[in-house]
């Protein structure tokens, strides 16, 4: 498998240093020997400096701020948390961009499928990988099957998680398990298409 750097951002709300599941998935990417580079916005380093929430500013400033961390000119992969992600999947026209991973893509607002996000998929012309849970109310097995999408989109579920890859505790599961599932997807996965 070629090495290749994930530069992985955010979520809206919640940054690496206080996202439980951003912290445990760079750690376990790493010691399956795929380097995780955080990405963190502005306003998010602003809010963890001061302990104020803010809104994250409007979406088209990220994504030159996403590609301003790109810092080497080898092949990388862009990665991010729920909003991280949908900034990621428009990085895709940077040659240096080989492939993409989105973990709980925000397919649409919860309850809202009509106020869809599909048209960021669209022009994602390398390797996207999705991993879903079938819990995420941000998008549903039910509703995301039924779309039509873009051929290099690739959708993993996890049975039973959330849009922050947490599990019911009937589910006899713990969140590492969760995590250490979802790091082995991400590794087969480049595995796969980075030989």
């Amino acid at each position: 498998m070629q090495i290749l750097p994930i530069y992985l951002a955010h979520g809206a709300g919640v940054g690496h240093k206080n996202s439980d599941f951003l912290q445990r998935i760079s750690q376990q990417l790493g010691e399956k020997g795929c380097p995780v580079i955080p990405v963190t916005f502005a306003y998010m380093q602003e809010q963890e400096a001061t302990g104020k929430k803010r809104p994250p500013p409007r979406f088209d400033t990220l994504i030159p701020e996403f590609a301003d961390y790109l810092s080497v000119s080898d092949p990388l992969i862009v990665a991010g948390k729920s909003m991280g992600g949908r900034v990621a999947t428009q990085l895709t026209s940077d040659n240096r961009v080989k492939g993409v991973i989105c973990f709980g893509f925000p397919f649409h607002p919860p309850g809202k499928p009509e106020k869809h996000r599909l048209a960021f998929l669209e022009a994602v012309d390398v390797p996207c990988l999705i991993i879903q849970g079938t819990r995420d109310v941000f998008g549903k097995p039910t509703w995301v099957l039924e779309q039509k999408l873009n051929k290099n989109i690739e959708i993993m579920w996890v049975e039973g998680a959330d849009h922050d890859f947490k599990t019911l505790k009937k589910q006899a599961i713990t969140q590492d398990e969760v995590v250490s599932k979802v790091a082995s997807m991400v590794k087969s996965w480049l595995s796969e298409k980075f030989v």
